[in-house]
């Protein structure tokens, strides 16, 4: 079914009445693109600033100073947050333990 647009209204009833709703759920479902952070299976890729510091039994403020500081593993400033990458952190505190 064809119908002249009349309007700027697109929520009208007569352009939304061809829709049918199986066919809308199988194509969500079907050509939806999953993020791979909503998986549970996924595995964190950095820390926050707060998890480095709990693993370091430190204080918050002192794990900032270290990472403002530090040269020993990445850190990466996105926007205003600190995150720290997984794979350099973990092979540091391998190496310093």
């Amino acid at each position: 079914m064809y119908e002249n647009v009349k309007s700027l209204d697109y929520t009208k009833k007569s352009l939304q009445s061809d829709s049918d709703p199986a066919t809308m759920k199988v194509v969500t479902q079907t050509n939806a693109v999953k993020s791979p952070t909503n998986s549970p299976k996924a595995q964190k890729l950095v820390y926050t600033v707060e998890e480095v510091a709990q693993m370091l039994a430190i204080s918050l403020r002192s794990a900032y100073n270290f990472c403002n500081t530090t040269g020993e593993f990445r850190v990466l400033r996105v926007g205003g947050s600190i995150r720290i990458p997984k794979d350099s952190f973990d092979a540091w505190l391998f190496r310093a333990a």
